[in-house]
């Protein structure tokens, strides 16, 4: 089903239009940091006490999590009403899974108050179901790179243009760190609608210092803590989230709360216990988790493991099958001292773990195939090493949340 906010817009119509009501929107598009900014966001605005609606995808076990009332998850009896709301409303209307889900979360904002409503859009920009939004008070565009090529073009100019659909005017839109080519798209685009721009390396950036950080801009400098999420390209996320806050006038302890109270799923996340995980973990290794699934993600996270002293990296890979298994593991690729590759479980377009171990064969990556996480666990426990084992289940959040239920 191709992507347009026709079948959308006609189904919110019917449902008395809830996304006109909203609390003021934050609306952010981009390929990679989505997530991690809207925590980083999330935790900053709730540190001063307010309440903030929140719309994520994909959910990693639980559809509900996609939806946040004022903070909350949705309450499943409560989700399922406004579900067959929307359902009986469509009749027999196309309409996407995601363009239902998201007329779910509009109807849900719509009725409890809040503050904030955080938007993350699922797919590109421009044609988005959540760009229904006619005035945003503020647009965030995360790091752009290729991904979802079928979908928004070939080339990052392509890509840059779908995502920067979100800029509307009359409002500001914050602008990550991004390629040349892409910035140029987004500038061009804000300025056709007459939007306020601050971007990253012109009006603000972030420089690491050890334990801390500073976020730079014209005027000031504010030292704040290195944020709780894994990983040195966090620094440059929160660094976004910061200018965003300052923007909705949070001060430095919402600042602060922001980096060292957040939390988000699947992001570098380390998993201490669970039925997958052995009591004693050290002989067994160490296992983190993250979706990451495409080149920018591939190069965060070989920063993230290359400040590992004297370990053994392996990873236990699935993916979907439009991605770029290549250019996902080639950053990656110095590091891994053995990948173990399966099948994303209940995923039927995911690849085969075969197909998996055929593409790493290519980049001499030290492989195996296997048919179960479970199955791919064991084998990386059962080899004896006095090195410390480092272990990532990565290559896509469906196999982080079939990690997250099975655990």
């Amino acid at each position: 089903m191709g992507l347009n906010k026709l079948r959308i817009s006609k189904l919110l119509n019917k449902i008395g239009n809830p996304h006109e009501s909203l609390p003021p929107v934050i609306h952010i598009a981009g390929t990679n940091g989505k997530g991690s900014t809207v925590a980083f966001i999330k935790a900053g605005l709730e540190s001063r006490g307010d309440k903030v609606h929140v719309f994520t995808s994909p959910h990693l076990v639980d559809i509900t999590e996609r939806i946040l009332i004022a903070g909350k998850k949705i309450d499943l009896k409560h989700f399922n009403v406004l579900l067959e709301e929307c359902v009986k409303a469509n009749g027999n209307n196309d309409l996407s899974f995601f363009e239902l889900i998201t007329a779910v979360a509009f109807l849900a904002f719509s009725r409890e108050k809040a503050h904030w409503t955080i938007l993350e859009v699922g797919l590109g920009g421009r044609l988005d179901s959540t760009n229904v939004i006619k005035s945003p008070l503020l647009s965030i565009i995360t790091p752009i790179s290729m991904d979802h090529q079928e979908f928004l073009g070939n080339n990052i100019k392509k890509i840059a243009f779908e995502k920067s659909g979100i800029i509307k005017e009359n409002s500001k839109v914050i602008i990550s760190k991004q390629k040349n080519a892409a910035l140029k798209v987004i500038k061009n685009e804000a300025n056709k609608v007459d939007c306020k721009t601050y971007i990253y390396g012109n009006d603000f950036k972030a420089k690491y210092c050890k334990n801390s950080f500073l976020f730079i801009t014209k005027r000031k400098k504010i030292k704040l803590p290195i944020p709780l999420l894994n990983g040195i390209h966090q620094i440059e996320n929160a660094s976004v989230s910061i200018a965003a806050l300052i923007e909705l006038k949070c001060r430095k302890k919402n600042l602060v709360d922001a980096l060292t109270k957040v939390s988000w799923q699947g992001r570098l996340q380390k998993i201490e216990k669970g039925k997958l995980i052995p009591k004693n973990s050290e002989p067994n290794g160490e296992v983190f988790l993250d979706g990451g699934h495409n080149k920018s993600a591939g190069i965060a996270l070989s920063k993230w493991v290359k400040n590992f002293e004297k370990i053994k990296f392996y990873i236990i890979l699935g993916m979907m099958n439009n991605k770029d298994v290549e250019g996902f593991l080639k950053p990656i690729k110095p590091y891994i001292y053995k990948l173990i590759a399966i099948k994303i479980p209940q995923q039927k377009n995911s690849y085969d773990a075969k197909d998996i171990f055929e593409k790493t064969k290519s980049l001499d990556i030290n492989s195996q195939v296997t048919e179960s996480l479970e199955k791919a666990l064991q084998i990386v426990y059962n080899e004896k090493t006095y090195i410390p084992k480092i272990i990532l289940i990565t290559g896509s959040l469906y196999l982080v949340g079939s990690f997250l239920e099975k655990n």
